[in-house]
């Protein structure tokens, strides 16, 4: 059987929307972008949110009720069954949505080797996501990563458990048994030290900026994580480190 994208196409939810158990005359890859929702997939039942996207095969008995404001891709296509991972999965690193993302724009194009790249793009979905269902629920060392990566921003730790389909209390509970801090110390913990490496970088950096660039509501909030943690204020520090 050849592979082959078949259709792909956003769509939004303002009111929220059901549709019952059916099948499909093709493979079907139903991304969540933003929102919340679940799926049935034969006797099972899933939740999902923005990340999170699921598969069914040809044939396969399935539903969906997404809730309020929710946007998802719809991605139907042709190939091997055998290829073909069914089931509920958590991109966690968004590669799976790259690859969706680039197949969107592959067939807005006319490029030269078409329908090979198309080919290529579905085949990498299928094997990331067989590796998704391989390497189970991502590692706690990717969390880490991840966080590490977005210190600055607002981390919804409890969006992040649901994603990975644990319930908070269990996610804060293996959080901390692995770094021997809850979620949002550790989140703080790194958001201090990088300000403490910006302080020792530039001495003359406004500490308003950096308390800003490291995920601190204002600069009082630095000073006073800041403070509680090192003893002393951020001016301080950088005056202690300038000597």
């Amino acid at each position: 059987m050849n592979i082959i994208c078949k259709r792909l196409v956003s769509l939004y939810h303002p009111n929220g929307s059901s549709v019952k158990k059916h099948t499909h005359n093709g493979h079907e890859l139903v991304y969540c972008l933003e929102g919340k929702g679940s799926a049935g997939i034969e006797d099972k039942r899933y939740g999902f949110s923005s990340g999170n996207f699921y598969i069914t095969r040809r044939g396969t008995l399935h539903s969906e009720a997404v809730r309020e404001g929710t946007r998802i891709i719809y991605f139907y296509f042709e190939a091997p069954a055998e290829l073909v991972c069914e089931g509920m999965f958590a991109d966690y690193e968004g590669t799976v949505l790259s690859l969706v993302n680039k197949l969107k724009t592959e067939a807005d194009t006319n490029e030269v080797f078409k329908e090979e790249m198309t080919e290529c793009l579905i085949k990498t979905v299928l094997i990331e996501t067989a590796r998704i269902k391989e390497n189970g629920r991502p590692t706690l060392n990717s969390v880490l990563q991840y966080i590490n990566e977005n210190i600055e921003k607002d981390i919804d730790f409890r969006a992040l458990a649901e994603k990975l389909h644990y319930s908070y209390e269990r996610f804060r509970h293996l959080f901390k048994e692995h770094t021997g801090m809850s979620p949002h110390q550790y989140l703080i913990t790194q958001r201090l030290e990088k300000a403490k490496f910006l302080l020792k970088l530039d001495s003359g950096a406004s500490l308003t900026e950096i308390s800003y660039n490291c995920g601190f509501s204002s600069s009082s909030h630095f000073a006073k994580a800041f403070r509680s943690k090192e003893g002393m204020s951020p001016s301080e520090y950088l005056n202690r480190n300038k000597s």
